[in-house]
């Protein structure tokens, strides 16, 4: 049974000096301190990338050259990795934990990247970050809320009573009275505001405990600054007093050998840039940020802390729940925060490559400058000054009779051999870097007839060169990137004071992190379509087939409207488009069409459709042919119609010719017997008057018969 502690054992609380002394130990202990084994290997990474090599010297006379393997590899490898997060949109999204939280994790998304790239230097942030962990084993950012809250001054009208209450209040400046029982009161009024800041931390101001795991769990971590001045702290809102009476150049970069190979080309004089001289207020002050874990309280509980400290003064000193640091490693090892560089795997193969070169050189300057071989007999007091002229064709004064006594120490030419030698050095660092000296793009050269490389050859090397980019991509954002993401969201939801008005795809957002959770899940979406822009448009071409394709079948179901957008939105950024809003609409905010009926049950209605219109088109054909019958019919009945009419008015017609023949006839007749009827009454009358004259003449003649007249 353990005995209980006396009260000699119990945690007490810390006091500012044994705290101090604490800090100081996990400084001394740190990795990444000034002598530490990982600052020798940074330093040494850093002089390698710049072309310096301290541990392979050249000899006196001899070559010089040095290789750039370092360089070309980690430019290169960083061409490949930085490229998926700088033209995709949404390198990491949130996730809601519910269907209550959906547009709330799609705004808290777009502010957060609008955070990284509108807020700060997003590309500059990423570029340095992703070099430094390719050339020195770790990328360190830091982020942190600023808070640029001030007063403006403002003039308010005030009775009296609120003149008092303004005059007690915190901004009052000053008064005017009216004269009508009202004052004009000049205040200032506070307006709260801030912005989250990411800064870059070069990895010699890094500092980790040894064996920590993860950032996420390490009991020290610290930002060691070499730029801040006293006129910093100040600003900060240190006492001037106390930064007054700080201590200058506490630590300087002479001290540093990772600093002294980064700046080996400026010049800082003898005070190592720390700017100390007529003006104390740039001083450079050995400020240390640090967040530790350790029982202050004397709770006996482990709590995280952040404490700003110069030496043993503290100048801040308070409870955080996590630090501000965000680490990213090309090649992590398990179990630990340091791993390797792309630098390191090509650290040995330029110092055999830069001896490869130098001797090389040296077999062909005495090749080509062959030294001569003067007999005795030969020489005179020219001779020797001769030999110092290289000048080509520079004649050489020997004695008289001596010129078959000059000769030439012929140096034969070996080092040909040598460059097969630097061929295999230099695939032996892209084997173990994964990257190529050509770059990423693809290689033309292996589409060339007399090419050594086939096509598929070319293209399985250029997957395999993908693989490696892809996979160091994948890890930046499944660490570095996703915590980085994760202190952005904490950060607001923490300390933004006020809605914020943002300009998201061409449109004016309000966005007011004070009620999002900052805990949201996060999803990565790097990882896939790290290669050459063509394959990823031909990927994104054979997505959108399948779909297309899976319409057409009883699965098109399994494809929504977000799908085929998400879709669409991978096949522009991989064609380089970034702005992806200007070209397709949002399905979750564009007013979707009527819903398309099943194909099956569309085909039937199409045959439904068909066979009605078929009957409808048989049925106005035969009301149709019925009308045309009826009007056939019609027709012909007012033809028949037509025609005993016709025929009535032919018929009366013909009655009344008929009528009007007769008429005439019997009128002739009538005529013609009363002309008859005249013509014998005046032959009657002839008659009888012939007669009438023929008695009358006989009754004369028979006057005068013989024997006399008669009347006489």
């Amino acid at each position: 049974m353990a005995s209980s502690p006396t009260s000699s054992d119990a945690p007490r609380p810390m006091d500012d000096s044994a705290l101090a002394a604490l800090l100081s130990s996990h400084e001394r202990r740190a990795v990444g301190y000034f002598d530490s084994e990982i600052a020798d290997a940074q330093a040494r990474a850093i002089n390698y990338y710049y072309g310096i090599m301290d541990d392979l010297p050249a000899l006196d006379g001899c070559s010089s050259v040095t290789d750039h393997s370092v360089a070309v590899m980690v430019d290169n490898a960083l061409a490949a990795v930085l490229k998926p997060f700088v033209s995709a949109d949404e390198v990491v999204s949130f996730q809601p934990r519910g269907p209550e939280d959906v547009a709330l994790a799609e705004q808290a998304t777009e502010y957060v990247n609008y955070i990284i790239n509108c807020d700060n230097p997003g590309f500059l942030i990423l570029h340095h970050w992703f070099k430094d962990a390719l050339l020195t084993k770790i990328g360190v950012v830091k982020i942190w809320w600023d808070d640029r809250s001030k007063r403006i001054p403002k003039r308010i009208g005030a009775n009296a009573i609120e003149l008092e209450q303004l005059r007690a209040s915190e901004g009052y400046l000053s008064e005017t009275d009216n004269e009508d029982g009202t004052f004009t009161v000049a205040i200032e009024q506070m307006v709260e505001d801030g912005r989250v800041v990411i800064e870059n931390v070069p990895p010699e101001e890094f500092l980790i405990s040894p064996y920590s795991r993860s950032i996420d769990e390490a009991p020290y971590c610290a930002h060691r600054p070499s730029n801040y001045t006293r006129s910093d702290l100040i600003e900060v809102g240190v006492d001037p007093a106390i930064a007054n009476g700080l201590p200058a150049h506490a630590a300087g970069r002479n001290d540093e050998s990772r600093s002294n190979a980064r700046y080996r080309d400026e010049n800082f004089g003898s005070d190592g840039g720390s700017g100390a001289g007529s003006d104390p207020s740039q001083d450079i002050i050995g400020v240390l940020d640090e967040f530790v874990r350790c029982d202050y309280d004397g709770d006996g509980v482990s709590e995280l802390r952040r404490v700003i400290r110069v030496d043993d003064t503290i100048l801040f000193n308070e409870k955080v729940d996590d630090n501000a640091f965000a680490l990213l490693c090309p090649c992590p090892m398990p179990h630990k925060v340091y791993g390797r560089s792309t630098a390191d795997q090509a650290l040995e193969g330029q110092k055999v490559r830069s001896a490869i070169l130098r001797q090389t050189l040296d077999n062909l300057y005495k090749s080509n400058n062959p030294r001569p071989i003067i007999s005795d007999g030969a020489l005179n007091e020219a001779t020797m000054d001769d030999l110092g002229d290289s000048s080509p064709g520079a004649a050489i004064r020997v004695k008289a009779g001596g010129q078959g006594l000059l000769d030439w120490m012929a140096v034969p030419f070996t080092a040909g051999q040598s460059f097969n030698m630097l061929e295999y050095v230099a695939q032996n660092i892209e084997e173990q870097t994964g990257v190529q000296r050509k770059g990423n793009g693809f290689n033309a050269e292996a589409l060339r007839k007399n090419s050594p490389d086939t096509a598929t050859q070319a293209a399985i090397d250029e997957n395999s060169r993908n693989e490696r980019a892809e996979m160091i991509a994948r890890i930046f954002a499944e660490t570095g990137m996703k915590r980085l993401f994760r202190l952005i969201l904490r950060l607001l939801v923490e300390n933004q004071p006020r809605a914020r008005m943002v300009r998201l795809r061409n449109q004016w957002i309000e966005m007011d992190p004070r009620n999002w959770s900052p805990d949201m899940d996060l999803m990565i979406s790097v990882g896939l379509g790290v290669g050459n822009k063509s394959e990823q448009v031909m990927q994104a071409d054979s997505v959108l087939q399948t779909m297309a394709e899976l319409e057409q079948t009883q699965y098109a179901y399994l494809t929504s409207a977000e799908n085929v957008h998400a879709a669409v939105k991978r096949k522009y950024t991989a064609a380089g488009i970034k702005n992806v809003d200007d070209y397709i609409g949002d399905p979750a905010k564009v007013q979707p069409p009527p819903q398309q009926p099943d194909p099956a049950v569309a085909e039937a209605q199409a045959k439904m459709q068909l066979e009605a219109a078929k009957i409808q088109a048989q049925q106005q054909k035969d009301a149709a042919t019925i009308q045309l019958e009826q009007a056939k019919a019609a027709a012909q009945v007012q033809i028949e119609q037509a025609k005993a009419q016709a025929n009535v008015q032919i018929e009366a017609s013909r009655l009344q010719l008929d009528q009007a023949k007769a008429d005439f006839e019997a009128r002739l007749a009538l005529q013609e017997s009363q002309q008859q009827y005249e013509l014998e009454r005046i032959k009657l009358d002839h008659a009888r008057e012939m007669h009438s004259e023929k008695v009358q003449a006989q009754s004369e003649m028979s006057k005068e018969r013989p024997g006399g007249k008669l009347n006489k």
